[in-house]
């Protein structure tokens, strides 16, 4: 029985993974494009975070404008415990050049 709790527990982290890198890729696409902002890039990351099905908890998200026109999204999370007293945590970084038209001369 605890064998299959621990293989559930794993499950319920490895999405996790996945629902975070896909929170940072998403936040830092949409804070890259063009039009968009830093607080539309947190505001797309903090949304896929937020749907029922993502199997994480105590959230958040930095977005940030780094030298050289870079975006950079973080997320850190833990994954959904259905083991007493176990925390684990995840997280995932998105780096990208940001997208703006300038003009010669």
């Amino acid at each position: 029985m605890l064998l299959l709790l621990v293989l559930v527990q794993f499950a319920l982290w490895a999405h996790a993974v996945q629902v975070v890198q896909m929170a940072a890729s998403d936040g830092d696409r949409t804070a890259r494009t063009w039009g968009g902002s830093v607080g539309q890039g947190a505001a797309q990351a903090r949304s896929i975070l937020s749907r029922p099905s993502s199997d994480v908890s105590s959230s958040s998200v930095i977005v940030t404008v780094l030298p050289g026109d870079l975006a950079e999204v973080s997320v850190t999370a833990h994954a959904r415990s259905i083991l007493p007293g176990l925390s684990l945590p995840v997280s995932a970084t998105q780096v990208g050049p940001v997208q703006e038209f300038r003009t010669s001369g």
